[in-house]
């Protein structure tokens, strides 16, 4: 265990209830199983509902804030978001924007506030899923927002997983739905969260993942 490249190692995880564990919390999320598993420190700083950038309707602190809160050593950074972006209406903006009101903005300034403090960590960002079909009133859906990531974790060089490609696993799809969703599993009909079994098959993707930065 102690020869693991991960043994010992510190991640911090910034992102929305995907990260958090929505109704089931930390102990059943993928963060929190590799820590587990392979003897890593793990600070998980998911809140609910959080977006990447500050929306007109301010309902908590965005992540483009609040990563300042989080500890200041770190091996490991991952960061997952977009879902609440999309779901608060925050526009896309420019690709040089700073302005945290757009979805690219707020990331330029998390990215080079998590690079300003953590230079040496190994930082991953995550796309947002395939979760809902709907477009918000600027006429985006998950795709846009996702692609939007891409586009400037690109810029930076920063690693971006889009797991809305790539992940395996669809909240479009009922085959799916039926063994990830949280809230079939919890009998309270689909709220496009993971299940404790959903996390628990995407640990050794993400493990993976971490292991090929």
């Amino acid at each position: 265990m102690q020869n693991d490249m991960l043994y010992g190692k510190t991640l911090v995880a910034l992102g929305d209830s995907l990260i958090y564990g929505n109704k089931l919390g930390n102990a059943v999320t993928w963060p929190n199983l590799l820590g587990a598993k392979c003897g890593m420190t793990v600070h998980n700083f998911g809140q609910n509902g959080n977006p990447i950038a500050q929306p007109e309707e301010a309902s908590s602190v965005p992540m483009c804030i609040r990563y300042a809160e989080m500890p200041d050593e770190a091996d490991y950074v991952v960061v997952l978001g977009g879902a609440n972006d999309k779901r608060l209406h925050v526009p896309l903006g420019e690709n040089d924007s700073r302005d945290i009101h757009t979805f690219k903005g707020a990331l330029n300034v998390l990215i080079e506030g998590l690079t300003a403090k953590y230079p040496k960590a190994k930082i991953l960002f995550m796309t947002n899923y395939n979760r809902y079909p709907s477009k918000n009133r600027h006429g985006l859906s998950d795709i846009d927002y996702v692609t939007a990531m891409e586009e400037i974790c690109a810029i930076w060089a920063i690693p971006c997983f889009n797991n809305y490609k790539n992940s395996g696993i669809s909240f479009q799809n009922k085959n799916h739905v039926a063994w990830i969703d949280e809230g079939v599993a919890l009998g309270i009909g689909e709220n496009h969260h993971f299940s404790a079994e959903g996390y628990l098959w995407l640990l050794p993707k993400y493990e993976a993942l971490l292991r090929s930065l």
